[in-house]
């Protein structure tokens, strides 16, 4: 769990500058020491979600274009089709309106299984990397 935490904390740190060229006024909260809240700053930010889902750690945020996914920390590729609605290769093409859907209905289709980086990632999506933490 508590790399799952670690994973959405700096997610709302590589998201900043993603996030900004959206709603106006969108702005992180931090703690002291500049670690990012991402709980709180995620309720600032329209479109971001960071969750439990069927066990599975599902978060994402943008739209259109710019969306981004990820399920367990490894980058959903999704499908804009227009109008805020997408497909995904894992959840067979099928299509689901807004972010947080498609990417719900791709950890139901992947059940206990886990995911593979893809080997062609979203350029304009951060890739995370599964190892240890940092010792610092």
């Amino acid at each position: 769990m508590r790399v799952i935490a670690s994973l959405a904390a700096a997610l709302a740190v590589v998201a900043g500058p993603i996030v900004l060229a959206g709603p106006a006024g969108a702005a992180s909260v931090s703690r002291p020491g500049g670690q990012v809240d991402a709980a709180a700053a995620s309720t600032q930010r329209a479109g971001f979600f960071a969750e439990s889902y069927r066990g599975h750690w599902v978060m994402g945020w943008g739209r259109d274009e710019s969306a981004c996914a990820y399920i367990d920390g490894v980058q959903l590729v999704l499908y804009p089709v227009g109008g805020d609605h997408y497909l995904s290769a894992l959840q067979a093409y099928q299509q689901e309106r807004g972010v947080r859907s498609i990417t719900r209905a791709s950890a139901r289709v992947l059940g206990e299984f886990t995911m593979v980086p893809p080997a062609d990632p979203v350029r304009h999506c951060p890739v995370f990397v599964k190892g240890p933490p940092a010792q610092g």
